[in-house]
C-alpha cells in the first residue's frame, strides 16, 4: 500500500474551517462517528481545536451527527445480531467511545429499544450452547450480559419447549 502525505491545514481560518468540514463529511460518510470519535479524527488531522468545535457544532446542528441516534443503533445490533444482554451491551458502547451520560441513560422501554426480547436472545444462546443447566453455562451466559431474571425466564422456555 502506498502512503500517502498528509497535508498540513490551509493557515486561513476560513479556508481551515472549510477543509475541515470537506474532511469530516468525508469521515462520516465512510462510517457514523460519535462527536468524541471525529473530534479526535480530526485533531489527528492537525485542525485546532476551535476549528473542529465549529465543525463539529455545524455537523450536530444539520444532523449529520447525532450520537442518540447512533447509541440506540449500535444497541439494537449489539442484542440481534450478537445475542449481547443489557450489561454487555453497555460495556461495548462504552468501548466504542460513547458518552457514560448518555450509556447510563439509555432507556429500553423507549420506543426504539422496547422491542427487544432479552429472555429470548439469552435462550437463542442457550440453545446453542447446548441447553445444560450447569454453572459454566450460567456464567458464559453471565458474561454475555444477561440478567439472572433473563437467564432463568431462558431456562423456563426451554423446559417448556422440551416437555412439548
Amino acid at each position: 500500500m502506498i502512503a500517502r502525505k498528509k497535508k498540513a491545514p490551509p493557515n486561513d481560518p476560513e479556508r481551515a474551517c472549510s477543509a475541515a468540514l470537506k474532511t469530516a463529511m468525508n469521515i462520516v460518510a465512510y462510517k457514523d462517528n460519535t462527536e468524541r470519535t471525529l473530534r479526535r479524527k480530526l485533531a489527528e488531522r492537525g485542525y485546532s481545536p476551535e476549528t473542529v468545535g465549529e465543525v463539529v457544532q455545524y455537523m450536530k446542528g444539520k444532523g449529520y451527527l447525532d450520537d442518540g441516534r447512533m447509541l440506540i443503533r449500535t444497541a439494537r445490533s449489539l442484542a440481534l445480531t450478537k445475542l449481547y444482554g443489557k450489561l454487555r451491551i453497555r460495556s461495548e458502547l462504552a468501548l466504542k467511545g460513547f458518552d457514560r451520560g448518555q450509556i447510563a441513560s439509555l432507556n429500553w422501554e423507549s420506543e426504539e429499544l422496547c422491542d427487544i426480547d432479552f429472555p429470548a436472545l439469552c435462550l437463542k444462546l442457550l440453545e446453542k450452547r447446548g441447553g445444560e443447566h450447569d454453572e459454566k453455562t450460567y456464567a458464559f451466559l453471565r458474561r454475555y450480559g444477561h440478567s439472572p431474571s433473563d437467564i432463568r425466564a431462558a431456562y423456563a422456555a426451554l423446559a417448556g419447549k422440551r416437555e412439548r
